[in-house]
């Protein structure tokens, strides 16, 4: 064997034709010179366009007028939610004052005549009547000064609309001093009220002490105001003597009341007089038809 055929054949490199391979797959880019030539147009609203001053004044005046009708919107809304709780609550405070103005008649009515009873029981003091006369006349009169009837206002509606704040809601200023007069003057009626529940008080305590009462026992309650002298005929009256020293302590607590009473009358007139035209007040100011 020859030592040439010992030698290994030699292989071709076969990187060593991947360059002239690659170079001659590559071809040559020529850049378009259209595109050198392009230029760059920035969007309005492209994140790097700067805008001018009168983009931004445009930008606020919209978002403002977008606020400001908004807001006037909801002002219109609310305003309008307002009148309508204000009108309702007139008309339920009109109810209440009509209520009022019958219970102040009936109570004026009942107080008026009281005071004539009470000018009649202090008569009998300094009367010459006989004493079966005497005690007739005056167990008569106690038993109808033993009823009493003081006006109550009914102010639901008021102290609802105080309560919620509802007040506030009032328009007319004239109508909302109108209505706190009407309270205002009806505390007076009530202090008024005290003052007379006090001396009746007292009356009451002072002729139970003096005076056998059992006689009337059987008498219904209810019937005090309608009770006439000869309802009396068939009872048998206590003896009940002028001169009786806890008798004039009595009658001081009747004068009392007498005087208290008046004013009481007096202010309860005052407040009739308001709640009469009060009501037309508010049925015109808020169109409310008159029943």
């Amino acid at each position: 064997m020859s030592e040439e055929d010992n030698i290994p054949e030699e292989k071709p490199n076969e990187d060593s034709t991947q360059p002239n391979e690659i170079n001659s797959l590559q071809e040559p880019i020529h850049e378009s010179p259209q595109k050198e030539n392009m230029e760059v147009h920035k969007h309005p609203h492209h994140v790097t366009h700067k805008k001018k001053w009168g983009e931004y004044l445009l930008e606020f005046l919209m978002l403002f007028l977008a606020v400001f009708l908004g807001f006037v919107a909801e002002n219109i809304r609310e305003n309008s939610s307002n009148r309508e709780i204000e009108k309702t609550n007139i008309t339920s405070l009109i109810i209440n004052l009509k209520e009022d103005s019958v219970n102040m008649v009936r109570c004026m009515d009942v107080n008026e005549k009281r005071f004539k009873y009470l000018d009649s029981l202090l008569y009998l003091k300094s009367s010459k009547f006989p004493d079966e006369v005497y005690q007739k006349e005056f167990i008569y009169y106690m038993l109808k000064l033993g009823y009493i009837d003081y006006f109550s206002s009914n102010e639901s509606t008021f102290h609802q609309m105080e309560s919620s704040g509802a007040l506030r809601l009032i328009k007319h200023r004239d109508v909302l001093d109108s209505i706190l007069n009407y309270e205002t003057n009806y505390k007076r009626v009530v202090h008024q009220e005290d003052l007379c529940s006090k001396w009746w008080t007292k009356s009451i305590e002072q002729v139970s002490s003096i005076v056998d009462l059992t006689a009337v026992a059987n008498l219904p309650s209810n019937t005090l105001w309608s009770i006439t002298e000869n309802d009396l005929n068939n009872l048998s009256l206590p003896n009940i003597s002028k001169d009786t020293l806890a008798l004039q302590s009595y009658y001081n607590w009747r004068v009392n009341e007498r005087i208290s009473l008046g004013y009481y009358i007096q202010h309860l007139g005052n407040q009739l007089l308001l709640v009469r035209t009060l009501i037309p007040f508010l049925q015109k100011e808020y169109h409310l038809e008159k029943e």
